[in-house]
């Protein structure tokens, strides 16, 4: 049963990030900003603060990142990058995760990864 849970908690995150990137760039640029690589010498991401509260944000609707979850910070700070707001976030994530888990991925158990 923890296996499947897992599963299931890994394919969600996969398809909210991909859902993100859509609701926030569109169809066509959503999985080019997903995929963006910043320049060798430049930080993951240009503002901290940005990333920890878009991580927030979405950990707040669609669940907790979880270890797993954490490959996809790169997307979620390629939004902080491109200038995606709190609001937002808080809009697309909504759209992205209209229910919230409440199995023990859930950021409720698990705290927030940021």
């Amino acid at each position: 049963k923890q296996f499947a849970e897992a599963m299931a908690h890994r394919m969600r995150i996969d398809a909210s990030i991909k859902l993100l990137g859509k609701v926030l760039f569109g169809l066509d640029k959503g999985p080019e900003v997903l995929n963006a690589v910043r320049p060798t010498g430049e930080p993951l991401v240009g503002d901290w603060d940005c990333l920890k509260t878009l991580v927030r944000t979405f950990e707040t609707h669609c669940g907790s990142l979880s270890q797993y979850g954490m490959e996809h910070m790169r997307s979620i700070a390629n939004f902080c990058n491109a200038g995606i707001t709190e609001e937002q976030m808080i809009e697309a994530s909504s759209q992205a995760c209209p229910t919230f888990p409440s199995n023990s991925w859930s950021s409720i158990y698990n705290g927030f990864s940021a």
